[in-house]
């Protein structure tokens, strides 16, 4: 299965859903409490009708009147001189990304080797519902900060079609995770974490394997986001078979009167 790459944008915003989302001259305003960019930025996959900068400042206005920072999410879909015009009024760059995809026909037939000692036990946990352990194991092994799991369970609550909490557990303890989002005949994979005691073991290949096998029942192609400088992740895609689509960044004008944390990507 192909998927034009703008579609597969706006596909990607729909499996993280925003909590709250305000449309202004073709942008979408995404709001969710500051957890994740991608669900706190703007959308800007329509050209605008009216002068960038004016729209700029209406949406500094809104993100300013929830104390949020403003956030631009920059795509090859987004306007042309958008960036520019950005750069020039002091916004800053952050988190330059990839967009992976990987044609599910392609995925390995061999099951990742994971190095494991003789005695050691192997279990994989895939829940079809929301759960809080889950969220919790995630928060301590990602370092997110606990007070988001409200919203995570809202998200999780908001996004359609199937979500897949996958775990990896080694002699009961749980080592690896990952969300993966089917949907529309693809599947989205989110918050992939090993705990860091257990990595370069090749728990999270494994991991994903299996979910991907999974999830091969039901769609042809997945996705997923990465950050350009985390070369350990993207070696663990790449031997998966996830190919780059495109790039993507941020653009976030730093505020002084409020806390401006928004956790990553």
């Amino acid at each position: 299965m192909s998927l034009p790459l703008k579609q597969l944008e706006e596909l990607s915003l729909t499996h993280w859903p925003a909590l709250n989302t305000e449309f202004m001259d073709g942008w979408k305003l995404r709001m969710a409490n500051g957890y994740t960019k991608r669900a706190n930025c703007i959308s800007t996959l329509k050209s605008t009708s009216k002068q960038l900068h004016v729209n700029i400042a209406s949406c500094e206005q809104i993100y300013n009147s929830v104390k949020q920072p403003t956030i631009f999410k920059v795509t090859p879909f987004s306007e042309p001189q958008l960036d520019e015009t950005l750069e020039k009024l002091d916004y800053t760059m952050l988190d330059p990304s990839l967009m992976l995809t990987l044609d599910l026909k392609q995925l390995p037939h061999t099951e990742p080797k994971v190095k494991l000692n003789e005695t050691d036990k192997l279990e994989l946990s895939l829940q079809e519902h929301i759960s809080l352990r889950w969220l919790e194991q995630y928060c301590e092994h990602s370092g997110v900060d606990p007070q988001y799991i409200p919203t995570m369970i809202d998200m999780i609550a908001a996004m359609p079609g199937q979500v897949l909490l996958a775990s990896s557990l080694l002699n009961g303890e749980t080592v690896a995770l990952a969300m993966a989002v089917i949907d529309q005949g693809v599947v989205g994979i989110y918050d992939v974490i090993t705990a860091a005691p257990y990595r370069n073991l090749g728990l999270c290949s494994h991991l994903l394997w299996h979910v991907l096998q999974q999830c091969k029942k039901q769609v042809s192609l997945s996705y997923l986001a990465v950050l350009e400088s985390n070369t350990a992740a993207l070696s663990v895609y790449s031997k998966l078979g996830y190919k780059e689509a495109y790039h993507y960044w941020y653009r976030i004008k730093p505020q002084l009167d409020f806390d401006d944390d928004v956790t990553s990507l």
